[in-house]
């Protein structure tokens, strides 16, 4: 059983409470649809011309990374051109096996059973920065054409454990799903399109995802293939599992170990599926762990 005093990464929590409070809660969905609608700002992305290369086939030389988890396998393309820096960054860490054993030390969850995705690249368990753990950082990177839909990799960091400007660095956060389909129907019904934002309603009510998250991390990714492992995962119970989440201390690591075994790069080509597509939006699952199974 883990540490539960031990899950403060000066990388991780502060994005990750972040994440978490503002993600969990079904009518915040809708809130924060309605203000991007009726509130755009100059400095807002326009989305009108969007391009969602996410649910797109890519051509068969598209880079690819592979994650081999304790769990299975599933397999994500990678968006060099929407974010640069970033995919130049993660690539060389994986090029240097950085991945290879590294941990998912955090389940995003409510009290509820609502999840949100999971966090993983951690050299350690629990999400605690050793010496072996990268914290290089890059600028924050937005594009029109990536949104934080289901299964969408993205990471936020924060520097000297504060937040200055937004940054993203070798933790990756894996986006599940928040959207409650009804209600976002409804909400989107009565509303004026601005920006684009009526087709990236549109988006998430098709595919999931968290659509606060909008132009608050470093999208550079999409699952594609094993979303068996990757729900799997999504699912797994954490170590305070139905507590409060009003609690500054609950612990939101996995009751077991789920390690990526072996992480590398391919291409679409030579990693391709039967077809291209993605799962339609379900139930979310829980894995419970069995005592006799915990170490």
């Amino acid at each position: 059983m883990a540490n539960k005093s031990s899950s403060s990464n000066p990388m991780l929590r502060p994005s990750f409470i972040k994440f978490f409070k503002f993600s969990l809660i079904a009518v915040v969905v809708i809130i924060v649809i309605y203000i991007a609608v009726s509130c755009q700002s100059d400095d807002q992305v326009d989305y009108s011309t969007s391009d969602f290369v996410q649910v797109q086939e890519p051509s068969d030389d598209t880079d690819v990374v592979v994650f081999e988890t304790s769990e299975g396998t599933f397999k994500a393309v990678l968006y060099e051109d929407e974010a640069p820096e970033y995919v130049e960054y993660f690539k060389e860490l994986v090029n240097d096996g950085y991945f290879d054993g590294t941990y998912v030390c955090t389940i995003i969850k409510s009290q509820e059973g609502l999840q949100a995705g999971f966090i993983g690249g951690s050299k350690t368990a629990d999400g605690t920065t050793v010496d072996e753990s990268n914290t290089d950082l890059t600028n924050l990177e937005v594009s029109q054409n990536l949104l934080p839909i289901k299964g969408a990799l993205g990471s936020l960091c924060s520097e000297d454990g504060l937040f200055t400007s937004a940054k993203a660095g070798s933790l990756v956060t894996f986006m599940n799903d928040v959207v409650v389909t009804d209600e976002l129907e409804e909400s989107i019904a009565e509303l004026d399109d601005v920006n684009g934002m009526q087709a990236v309603s549109d988006m998430f009510l098709t595919y999931g995802g968290v659509p606060n998250l909008m132009n608050e991390y470093t999208l550079f990714g999409q699952v594609y293939d094993g979303w068996e492992t990757y729900d799997k995962i999504c699912g797994y119970e954490i170590v305070d599992e139905g507590e409060s989440d009003d609690d500054d201390e609950k612990s939101y690591q996995p009751v077991s170990d789920i390690t990526f075994e072996k992480v590398y790069l391919s291409t679409y080509g030579e990693q391709k599926p039967e077809e291209y597509s993605f799962p339609e939006k379900t139930e979310p699952v829980t894995v419970a762990i069995d005592e006799d199974d915990e170490e």
